[in-house]
């Protein structure tokens, strides 16, 4: 039998620790012991390694392997946390079936970090073959707020190119969809239900708000389209209402997700969403509030930068899809290129339809080619003998 690769040895360790992001129930434990884990690795290595608080208890790992080139250094990005353990079998027990491993997060996404730090630990025997600096940042808090990338953008660490880990069954996007997320609220007036006339009925309001939301909100994306993200979506994914079956409701609450695509902005995507349901419900005596649960941007990295190009040369020489791709999933990449400014791709293991599942597994084959992929990167980005 040929020998692991070490990648895998590294995926079985992080899917044992429980790295529920805190956000999911009382049981998960967050990021940290999975930091800790990094760390010690990154140390072993070799590497400059630090910790940067994020939230309480919680903090991005940053490891950097520095060859003298400040002004030329490529970030490989990968988030820590993970969303609830669920209905899964054996979450925390890797499992082998079929040229699979199972585990929470084995493609979401611990497989993308175990093949970035199998490069980052090939990279520091022989540095001598770097073209660039490298940074790793294994982040916090991607399955909920995006806290952790948005504090690595905020730092002083500079960088020119980013591969974002997700999984992209081994194919480089670099365009991908983001996100005007909000809540809705309707208030009505309580009363016994043997007497509803006495009281207004908050469901009855909100059946008007999803009727324009339907009608006029979502009708109106089909007009709209991406080459390699498709058109925008919106989605009424969460309704609330009422406290018991004898009292007219009070209250009625709808949570949206409309997913945005690259050229939109979310705020004046989620400000004309608003302009419309305010239009349509004017003298109608519904009063709906409104509270803003996130805004993220799209991904749209231009086919010449530079991290675009030597991914394609590498996938390439890998027998793997050199063509570009655009995916309707979010990802770190978005702030990276729209707040930092650094051209980003996102690249790794696994599918997204996986991602999140009762049986998440991730291919075995696909971690050791992120692996050498993402080697392949960090030893030729930068070259000017090789177009990147």
């Amino acid at each position: 039998m040929d020998k692991k690769h070490t990648s895998l040895e590294t995926l079985e360790d992080l899917i044992r620790i429980q790295s529920v992001n805190p956000f999911f129930g009382e049981e998960a434990r967050g990021e940290g012991e999975v930091a800790d884990y990094v760390e010690h690795r990154c140390r072993q290595a070799g590497l400059e390694v630090h910790r940067q608080p994020v939230s309480a208890g919680r903090e991005n790992v940053i490891a950097e392997l520095r060859v003298g080139r400040p002004n030329n250094a490529l970030l490989f990005e990968a988030h820590m946390d993970t969303v609830s353990l669920g209905s899964m079998e054996n979450p925390l027990e890797p499992t082998y079936a079929d040229d699979r491993l199972y585990g929470r997060g084995a493609c979401d996404t611990k497989g993308s970090l175990a093949a970035m730090l199998y490069a980052m630990e090939e990279c520091a025997r022989d540095p001598e073959q770097l073209s660039s600096d490298v940074v790793l940042c294994a982040s916090v808090d991607e399955e909920r707020a995006y806290k952790g990338i948005l504090a690595f953008v905020n730092s002083d660490i500079a960088v020119t190119g980013a591969i974002v880990g997700e999984p992209t069954y081994l194919g480089i996007v670099v365009a991908h969809k983001g996100c005007a997320r909000f809540r809705l609220e309707t208030r009505g007036k309580a009363a016994h239900t043997s007497v509803p006339h006495e009281g207004d009925n908050a469901i009855y309001q909100m059946a008007e708000v999803l009727r324009v939301m339907k009608k006029d909100v979502e009708s109106g994306l089909a007009r709209l389209d991406h080459a390699l993200v498709g058109p925008p979506t919106v989605v009424v994914a969460t309704i609330r209402g009422g406290t018991q079956v004898n009292i007219v409701p009070e209250r009625c609450a709808i949570e949206v997700d409309r997913r945005v695509i690259p050229g939109e902005d979310a705020r004046e995507v989620l400000d004309g969403m608003l302009d419309i349901l305010r239009e349509r419900l004017q003298n109608s005596g519904v009063e709906v509030d409104v509270e803003e649960l996130l805004l993220d941007w799209a991904l749209d990295t231009s086919p010449e930068s530079a991290v675009v190009r030597r991914a394609q040369q590498v996938a390439s020489g890998l027998g793997l899809d050199d063509s570009l791709h655009g995916v309707a999933y979010g990802s770190d990449a978005s702030k990276l290129q729209q707040l930092g400014g650094v051209p980003s791709i996102v690249f790794g293991p696994g599918s997204i339809a996986q991602a999140h599942s009762k049986e998440e597994w991730v291919p075995v084959e696909h971690v050791e080619r992120a692996a050498e992929f993402y080697v392949g990167m960090a030893r030729g980005f930068g070259r000017t003998d090789d177009g990147a």
